[in-house]
């Protein structure tokens, strides 16, 4: 998971925001994970982290590990690349997932899991509002272009280059991914709940 960024068009440390009353980061990883259980399909689940990573340690569950980028100013796709590189060397596919895409479900990730068992040389991709991106499913022979990239543009540009070896999984949830605080808000009174909660 991706939770790296200074988040400068929040206004804030956006991973600690309140999302129904505890940080954005730890419902993210509650609702993906459902409390860790996820993680036991996984051989490992690291938490790249950055831009202000001494606040938000502290509110890191246990059954993730924590991996600190200290050169998350080089933005996404650097991040991504510094993930790819503290994979456990033994797998066999890297999920990338974003720590402000609130409304992402372990259903959804199950389902992608699934697509990946029975298409394990595809990339798998959530698809919402017309576009391809996280969380996406990366076979190991992806690793290398993914380790190399360094911009700010993310792993879309390779989804678009190896668009015919995608299966895309429609996901509207996915397009929940909050950068202000004025999304915050709208996220909140979407789902009925006040702001403070």
């Amino acid at each position: 998971m991706l939770a790296a960024g200074q988040s400068k068009r929040f206004n804030g440390i956006k991973q600690l925001a309140k999302v129904n009353g505890q940080p954005m980061l730890l419902h993210t990883l509650t609702q993906l994970t459902e409390h860790g259980d996820l993680t036991r399909e996984l051989c490992e689940f690291n938490l790249v982290l950055g831009a202000n990573a001494a606040h938000i340690l502290p509110y890191v569950p246990d059954y993730v590990s924590p991996c600190i980028f200290p050169q998350w100013q080089q933005g996404m796709g650097a991040t991504i690349a510094f993930g790819v590189q503290k994979a456990n060397s033994e797998s066999s596919h890297l999920l990338v997932t974003l720590a402000d895409q609130v409304a992402i479900t372990r259903e959804q990730v199950t389902t992608m899991l699934h697509h990946c068992a029975a298409n394990p040389e595809n990339i798998i991709a959530a698809r919402y509002k017309g576009i391809l991106g996280a969380p996406v499913i990366f076979p190991r022979t992806y690793f290398s272009l993914l380790s190399e990239l360094d911009a700010d543009t993310g792993a879309r540009k390779i989804l678009q280059q190896y668009s015919a070896s995608v299966v895309a999984i429609d996901l509207p949830n996915a397009q929940f991914d909050i950068d202000t605080q004025l999304e915050l808000q709208q996220w909140h009174q979407s789902m009925g709940q006040d702001q403070k909660n």
